[in-house]
């Protein structure tokens, strides 16, 4: 039996802390004095890249895992582009056989692309999500829009209640754009824009499905989907979109990701429609690359799922959002998301913090096996000092 006493824990029917003692089964035997901490529901992180197979020298679903479960990460959505893509009945299964060794619970998602249509309706049975990919990212995995809408219409026919998440970049604005100078302006936000106003009409076309929209990072889309009608389309940002911008005082080889930091506008205007609950959801869009990956290749990612979490709670420490905004973000709107039980505190399910400590990241801080992080050096809360999962201590500070 674990045994919390005095600890300010989240409820999620009243959306608000209570002073409570907790009890919560298990086969180990702790005590645990929350006096000054505060119980949170645990994360879901529905968009990260552990690279395995393939990519190992970058990440693995051990390492990613860890990384994970030190920022309060407990489910993850692990994303197709690894070698071999995971398009198939076949990798899927090897993927998901691999990610046993697995500290935390991996979902595996499907690339959908130009060469598997017709083998949808059987890996519809073994994956967790699809994923598209609009535009040219990390990996061959780019499918053109006929593809699309036949594959969108045989999901639609079998019902099938798997999200569809859509890298979200029009492919001929990206063509039209890539001799320009440099990586924002090859990638401008029109081409996010024209992508979303696609999968907006999409959505309308198959109201059956659950289209979402990841790493949502300029105005321009967003204003596309405040004239949208969104029953069946949901959104989600990342921290790098709220914390940093074009002109951030960090290293140039760290910001290239895909879509570009923007400009200083598109940040706030993100942030704030991130505070709403206009973007529904935040994902780390963890892609980890080397220290010289990213310098020499000029490789576009930033590892960021330990981060994901720290990034939510300090956006409440600084009165930016609630914390039943925070929650529904990294939690419950995922758990609907994903189609998978809302894991309570009350069933074992919690993270143990300390929001009045600041952490500072730093090398040693960051488990991912490539051991940088766009954060370096700022401060972050909260301190996490325990993650503890279906009743079983996953982390211990």
């Amino acid at each position: 039996m674990i045994k919390i006493e005095n600890i300010e824990s989240w409820n999620n029917l009243t959306k608000d802390f209570y002073v409570q003692d907790l009890e919560i089964e298990s086969k180990e035997d702790l005590k645990i004095d929350g006096t000054g901490l505060i119980g949170l529901p645990v994360g879901i992180d529905i968009h990260v890249h552990f690279r395995q197979p393939g990519y190992e020298h970058k990440e693995d679903f051990v390492s990613g895992s860890i990384a994970a479960l030190n920022g309060g990460v407990v489910k993850v959505l692990d994303m197709p582009n690894t070698d071999p893509i995971t398009d198939s009945v076949k990798n899927i299964i090897i993927k998901k056989e691999l990610a046993k060794k697995s500290q935390i619970d991996i979902l595996v998602a499907s690339a959908i692309t130009n060469s598997n249509i017709d083998q949808l309706r059987e890996i519809d049975e073994v994956c967790d999500a699809y994923k598209v990919f609009m535009s040219e990212s990390f990996g061959n995995l780019s499918i053109n829009k006929e593809n699309i809408e036949k594959a969108l219409s045989i999901l639609e026919d079998i019902e099938s209640d798997k999200p569809v998440i859509f890298h979200a970049e029009d492919p001929d604005i990206l063509n039209e754009n890539k001799n320009k100078k440099n990586h924002l302006k090859q990638r401008p936000p029109e081409a996010e824009g024209e992508a979303v106003r696609q999968i907006s009409i999409w959505s309308s076309i198959y109201p059956r499905l659950k289209f979402h929209v990841t790493h949502l990072s300029s105005y321009l889309a967003l204003r596309v989907l405040r004239v949208t009608k969104r029953n069946n389309l949901t959104v989600d940002t990342c921290p790098r979109y709220i914390f940093f911008d074009e002109k951030s005082e960090i290293e140039e080889w760290k910001k290239k990701v895909n879509p570009p930091l923007r400009s200083e506008g598109d940040r706030i205007e993100i942030k704030d429609a991130f505070s709403t609950g206009e973007i529904e959801m935040i994902s780390s869009d963890h892609s980890p690359h080397t220290v010289e990956e990213k310098k020499e290749k000029k490789l576009s990612g930033m590892p960021g799922v330990q981060e994901l979490l720290p990034s939510v709670f300090s956006l409440v420490k600084r009165g930016e959002i609630t914390w039943d905004r925070g929650i529904e973000a990294y939690h419950s709107f995922p758990s609907k998301l994903l189609n998978i039980n809302n894991a309570s505190i009350e069933d074992g399910n919690i993270i143990i913090a300390d929001l009045k400590e600041a952490i500072f990241i730093d090398k040693d801080w960051v488990k991912s096996k490539v051991k940088w992080s766009a954060f370096e050096n700022l401060p972050l809360y909260a301190n996490i000092k325990y993650v503890i999962k279906d009743g079983k201590i996953m982390l211990k500070r």
